[in-house]
């Protein structure tokens, strides 16, 4: 019984702890940029890959990138949205393209809420676009491209682990008082 009261507290810190990992302000996303997601598709050697963070809070986004093999030289990068794969949207964030054919992307801004959302749930897409292709040659959806835990899975394992612990502490055997 001592066992248990012992461990009441340990079970609640560890829940404690998995709820806020899901209250973050920053999220990471990523797009991986080819001249299929574009709409129409293109046929293109052109690939490129972009990592996002967004903080929900502050409404801010930055954008790290890169590209490669495009068929002219880049003349512009943007986030477009609010459009799911498929749909063409409106630039919502201009970005700065450096390089040809290849090169870098950078840059961020300032999001409406809704703008925040829309990115979240996969609405946002980076565009980069080219000489010969002015409405873009290769083009990514913005997503979370790692899943986080869901808090239940998290509360999931730490039941198991204070009950594990529990089972070890009560098959360890008791010290004799001399």
């Amino acid at each position: 019984m001592k066992t248990i009261r012992t461990l009441v507290p340990v079970l609640g810190a560890v829940l404690a702890m998995a709820g806020s990992a899901s209250a973050l302000d920053t999220h990471t996303l990523y797009a991986l940029l080819a001249g299929s997601q574009e709409v129409p598709p293109l046929s293109t050697p052109g690939q490129g890959f972009c990592t996002i963070t967004l903080d929900d809070v502050a409404g801010t986004v930055s954008v790290t990138g890169s590209f490669s093999g495009l068929s002219t030289t880049a003349t512009a990068a943007h986030i477009h949205g609010l459009a799911g794969p498929g749909v063409n949207a409106g630039i919502i964030i201009g970005l700065t393209e450096t390089g040809g054919t290849s090169g870098t992307i950078s840059g961020g801004g300032a999001l409406t809420p809704a703008e925040v959302t829309g990115m979240l749930g996969g609405l946002t897409y980076v565009n980069v676009h080219t000489t010969m292709h002015g409405g873009g040659e290769i083009r990514g959806q913005i997503t979370a491209a790692v899943p986080s835990l869901s808090r239940i899975y998290v509360g999931g394992l730490a039941v198991l682990a204070v009950a594990g612990l529990a089972f070890v502490l009560a098959r360890r055997p008791s010290p004799s008082v001399a």
